[in-house]
């Protein structure tokens, strides 16, 4: 028996593009991970029976969270077992405690895991490289979470480069409203307010401390679907001037295609006082401190 660890995934930074004739955007993304306080949990079981998914956790019944055949961890199966050409027996049980449609990679980074945790399950010794290319038609953003740590994350999602220098870790919160977001409807909105004609990839800051970091993002770098994502969820907004707000927030910023939204500290304690405050005053939406940066998979034996 195995477990690993599933981090939601933040983009610092999202530029893109036009869309293609194939209906693709170029990206040009900067991508950190959260800690333990903000991930899923996976755990293998061999058994003599195919595989088979049980999904618990405080977000089982999310309404677009299902365990079958759509659901990601078993897409990352069937690739496996497609590029291995043998059926993979077991049980996964899925702790799910990261939202999915929420632009952090909640789907996404459980398939990363699941792909190394079958990997190391199994004896399959694919490098991380293999197991990249065997992520990419799972979707843009899984990629990335198999590196699970900071990445540029280029191309379609499929090309990532190396980040230097690494961003500091950041002392962070991440807060999703109660409307799931899916990635779709927000690229078409893009596409409707935005022709991207302006993108071009970029050298991420070098800066080496937190706030200086943080302040250049704020002067050169942006998330290009925020608009797009306020129009499909325009509780954003509020959400995004109530981060911007709270004392010691460096930055306040839409994740991925959204509707999360994180904010970056120097301090920890002063997201631990963020995190009380915006709790309060949105009882209903998702909210966690958290440490944005090289989290990793936490790969264990056992069940914790």
């Amino acid at each position: 028996m195995l477990s690993i660890s599933a981090p939601a995934k933040v983009n610092l930074y999202l530029h893109v593009g036009p869309v293609r004739p194939d209906g693709r955007h170029p990206l040009d993304s900067l991508v950190v991970f959260a800690d333990a306080r903000a991930a899923d949990r996976l755990r293998y079981e061999a058994t003599d029976h195919p595989l088979s998914l049980n999904v618990s956790g405080a977000l089982a019944e999310h309404p677009f969270m299902t365990a079958d055949e759509n659901n990601l961890v078993l897409r990352a199966v069937r690739a496996l077992e497609a590029k291995t050409g043998q059926p993979i027996l077991g049980q996964i049980t899925l702790e799910k405690k990261v939202p999915i449609a929420a632009g952090i990679g909640g789907g996404s980074s459980d398939a990363a895991a699941t792909l190394h945790l079958l990997n190391k399950a199994l004896d399959l010794d694919f490098t991380e490289a293999d197991l990249c290319e065997i992520a990419v038609p799972l979707g843009g953003d899984v990629p990335a979470c198999v590196a699970g740590r900071p990445v540029l994350m280029r191309g379609d999602g499929d090309r990532l480069e190396p980040v230097s220098p690494v961003p500091p870790d950041f002392p962070a919160l991440i807060v999703t409203p109660n409307q799931p977001c899916p990635t779709g409807p927000v690229f078409r909105a893009f596409d409707a307010l935005n022709s991207g004609a302006a993108f071009k990839e970029t050298s991420p800051p070098a800066v080496p401390s937190a706030a200086g970091y943080a302040e250049t993002l704020v002067k050169s770098f942006r998330n290009d679907l925020t608009e797009a994502a306020i129009g499909q969820v325009p509780e954003v907004a509020d959400l995004l001037a109530d981060l911007n707000s709270v004392a010691g927030a460096l930055l306040a910023r839409v994740s991925g295609s959204g509707a999360s939204c994180f904010a970056l500290f120097s301090e920890e304690s002063d997201a631990l006082t963020a995190c009380d405050h915006i709790r309060l005053k949105y009882p209903d939406y998702w909210v966690r401190a958290t440490r944005l940066g090289a989290a990793g998979f936490d790969l264990q034996p056992g069940s914790e």
